[in-house]
Parts: structure tokens; sequence; C-alpha cells
């Protein structure tokens, strides 16, 4: 497993952030270069259950992720199913000054099925990620 954690500061409310990173519903449509297929199996209170393909890098993961909201704290992704399973994601959200930060604690679980895979620069391609993230809660 690789393990992650790196930070973001974005100039926006918690609130807003924590709109944004929750709403996995509008992966697909504000993240199509990361997320390019998003399927809601069901939504219980703060939890929801997923399908996604997820793209880290070049490589496309299907997985079946479990989604928890702490609003406006906290939001966290679980893998249990799919290619990545036993992974998960984990999101943060401090007010910080007057603006807001993100802490993100990772680890992806490449398994066996994926060993040639080990060498890719994981944190990278989630601090990618979360550069867009940050890009789309600014600019909305």
């Amino acid at each position: 497993m690789t393990k992650i954690t790196f930070e973001k500061i974005v100039n926006s409310t918690p609130v807003k952030v924590f709109d944004i990173i929750s709403n996995f519903e509008n992966y697909e449509k504000l993240f199509p270069d990361y997320y390019p297929l998003i399927c809601i199996k069901s939504v219980r209170d703060e939890s929801s259950l997923v399908v996604e393909h997820l793209k880290l890098h070049d490589k496309e993961f299907v997985i079946m992720a479990k989604h928890f909201n702490d609003p406006p704290h906290k939001h966290e992704m679980r893998v249990v199913g799919g290619d990545i399973k036993g992974s998960y994601i984990i999101e943060k959200i401090i007010p910080f000054e007057l603006e807001t930060k993100i802490i993100v604690e990772a680890e992806i679980n490449t398994g066996k099925r994926f060993s040639i895979l080990k060498n890719i620069n994981y944190e990278k391609a989630l601090e990618n990620l979360y550069d867009e993230v940050v890009t789309v809660i600014e600019s909305c």
C-alpha cells in the first residue's frame, strides 16, 4: 500500500469546500479526467455506495466505494470492492485564516493484480486531482 498525506489551501469557505468535495454525484461532470464514470447505488443519511471509474496517471480503476460525510468537516471514501479494494481517501476540511485547508490522507492498495504499477507516483496523481478540485471550488 502507498500511504499519502498532503495539504491544499483553498480561497473559499469550509462549507463550500465540503459541498464540492462531498458532491460525488457531479464528479463525472466536474472532474472528467479523473472520474469518467460514476453510478450511485444507494444513498442513506450520511453515507452512500457508488460505483466509480477512477483514473490515476493513465490507469483507470473500477471500484465500489462507500462515501461517509461529516458536514462540513470531513468526507471519507473507502474502497470496498474492485481494482483497489482496501484503499481510502479522507479529506479533512479546516478553517484556516480567511481560507480553508484541506488535509488529504490516502492509502492506495494496488494489490497483486496491479503489482507492475507499484512504482507509479500516486501521491503526484492525487495532488494533481486536488489541484483541479481547488480550481473548481475557487471558480464556483
